[in-house]
């Protein structure tokens, strides 16, 4: 029985040989290439890397460590694993939503990148290039100097990201890129199928992101639909007269925004006013400010909001006499700070009112 033991032990030994220095053990020890991870979200879409970080230790790195025109594991250990949660393009090629092994091919100029749907194996000694998902060419460049194998996201923008290596003194970049809009959209719907799509703002909010980057045609008027039905209010209702004056329905947009002014609360109209200035609607925005001082005339924060208006379209004066009469109607602390402040700015002499403040 004991030679049987010792004859199965020795076995699991040849079969697996334990490292005390090497990159892998039975135990949870620590190994000289450090694991990792570095993520980064495109729009609604992360991309993650998980790699081990070898360390250059005074050697000649690429064409010796890492041989040229041979594949490379892209790290340490275990595969190099690339996460996207929806479809990209990995230079300019279409790769779908998934987890895949990233290898390399390195040269002195062009460098092969590969993609393969198989991300479970260790380094790149079982890769088979019937998984290959994308290979694509990239160049190398000269970088600074790096101890430990680096991958990164640089060079970020609304629709795409460098994954980028480095180790030596040489990086490796390949571009991303995600059709945001796409993914969005084909993801829209199953958002609004939970519990939140009882609620008005979510629906909202779908109709408000697809009117604002000008996607989603009748989808989108269909949402802004659904949320003035389960409760239609100013928010809503400004959105989808917006939608229709987009759209070429100018009187259908016109009479909806009348009834959403003729029912609109003090804070809904001097959002509102607000709204429109920052949208370059000058004219309009004074108009709003205006009818709410008019439905609201005795409240200072209505003729605080007006004064700005004023300031902000040039008409110094009327802002100056708006902003004077808030401060005669005993405002809240932050209204009269603002006004205040504002009139300074405008070259009025606030001591009287600073006086009374304190």
């Amino acid at each position: 029985m004991q030679r049987s033991l010792l004859s199965f032990a020795l076995l699991l030994l040849a079969a697996y040989p334990l490292r005390t220095k090497g990159q892998w053990t039975f135990l949870d020890l620590p190994v000289e290439s450090q694991a990792a991870s570095v993520a980064q979200h495109i729009g609604t879409s992360v991309f993650n890397v998980t790699y081990s970080r070898p360390s250059v230790k005074g050697r000649v790195i690429w064409g010796e460590v890492v041989p040229y025109d041979q594949l490379w594991r892209a790290g340490a250990n275990e595969n190099t694993v690339l996460t996207a949660t929806s479809d990209f393009t990995l230079e300019g090629q279409r790769v779908p939503a998934g987890t895949y092994g990233l290898h390399m091919i390195p040269s002195k100029n062009d460098w092969t990148i590969i993609l393969s749907s198989d991300h479970q194996a260790w380094g790149s000694y079982y890769y088979k290039q019937d998984n290959d998902v994308a290979r694509v060419k990239v160049k190398s460049r000269p970088g600074p100097m790096t101890e430990n194998l680096t991958y990164e996201f640089n060079e970020v923008t609304a629709d795409g990201v460098t994954l980028n290596l480095r180790w030596a003194e040489l990086q490796v970049p390949v571009r991303i890129g995600v059709d945001v809009h796409a993914v969005v959209l084909a993801r829209m719907d199953d958002q609004l199928r939970g519990l939140s799509s009882y609620n008005w703002e979510p629906w909202y909010e779908a109709a408000r992101y697809c009117h604002d980057e000008k996607i989603g045609g009748d989808q989108a008027m269909k949402y802004v639909d659904r949320s003035i039905r389960l409760q239609p209010n100013f928010e809503n209702q400004s959105l989808k007269a917006d939608m229709l004056k987009a759209a070429g329905r100018s009187e259908e947009a016109a009479a909806l925004k009348r009834t959403m002014i003729d029912g609109a609360t003090n804070a809904q109209l001097n959002t509102y006013a607000y709204t429109l200035l920052n949208a370059g609607q000058k004219e309009e925005a004074i108009r709003m400010f205006e009818l709410n001082a008019k439905r609201h005339p005795k409240d200072p924060n209505v003729h605080d909001s007006l004064g700005e208006g004023y300031m902000m379209t040039g008409n110094n004066a009327a802002a100056i006499k708006a902003f004077k009469k808030s401060l005669s109607m005993n405002p809240p602390e932050n209204v009269k700070a603002n006004s205040v402040r504002c009139l300074k700015k405008l070259g009025v002499d606030t001591s009287g009112y600073e006086t009374a403040w304190k």
